[in-house]
């Protein structure tokens, strides 16, 4: 059994076969250099839409800090005499039925 992992860039396809004749013409030269542009431009748009996706990715973790800190301070804040009780009691609690029950997403 091979324990080698093959992944997407593995694959073998038609594109890959090279004709060595294509080569020592001038036509098949200027083939050669058409594909070779073809497949710079194609790579050049992918590593757009990496550092675009990579910039999407860093702000969301940016924003999950900023929450994660400001969720921290919330947890954080120590009970100050009886008001804090007061006011932990003027908090609504809520209760769901089973028959109501549904997923809900938090959102803080």
């Amino acid at each position: 059994m091979n324990s080698e992992r093959r992944g997407v860039t593995n694959l073998r396809t038609m594109a890959g076969l090279v004709d060595g004749r294509r080569k020592r013409t001038s036509y098949g030269a200027l083939l050669e250099l058409s594909m070779l542009e073809m497949e710079k431009e194609r790579l050049a748009a992918e590593v757009l839409r990496t550092a675009l996706r990579t910039a999407d990715i860093n702000k969301r973790l940016a924003e999950i800090d900023s929450k994660k800190v400001r969720l921290l301070k919330f947890v954080d804040k120590p009970p100050v005499g009886a008001h804090s009780m007061v006011a932990a009691e003027s908090f609504p609690t809520f209760t769901v039925q089973p028959s109501h029950a549904r997923s809900r997403r938090l959102s803080y």
